[in-house]
């Protein structure tokens, strides 16, 4: 009859292999998933520079010119209306007594 302490020392001996098999397959999956996320990003900052360098030289080429005008003439319409919306307060309080509203007396009809 095989004794009790050996039975218990096997299954202890077992289960620490499974266990060990398990955490070397999570080591190897993990190292594997670092690798590929190291290649992705890799790919991914690579990928950011090429596009970043194409928009550029499109944006330089193409874009610079006929963009920097808009902002330009956008600037210049936000100051021409900033200025119009000035003088009519101006105006407007400089004459509000003659802008009155109607009296209650004309709404009313007559008798």
């Amino acid at each position: 009859m095989i004794p009790l302490t050996q039975v218990s020392t096997a299954l202890i001996v077992v289960l620490g292999m499974v266990f060990l098999s398990k955490v070397v397959m999570t080591l190897v999956a993990d190292f594997a998933l670092l690798s590929s996320l190291k290649s992705l990003m890799r790919l991914m900052v690579r990928g950011s520079y090429a596009t970043g360098r194409t928009f550029g030289i499109f944006y330089w080429r193409y874009l610079h010119g006929p963009l920097r005008l808009f902002l330009i003439q956008l600037v210049a319409l936000m100051v021409t209306l900033v200025i119009l919306a000035y003088d009519a307060c101006r105006h407007i309080w400089q004459h509000r007594l003659k802008v009155r509203p109607p009296s209650v007396a004309r709404l009313t009809p007559a008798h």
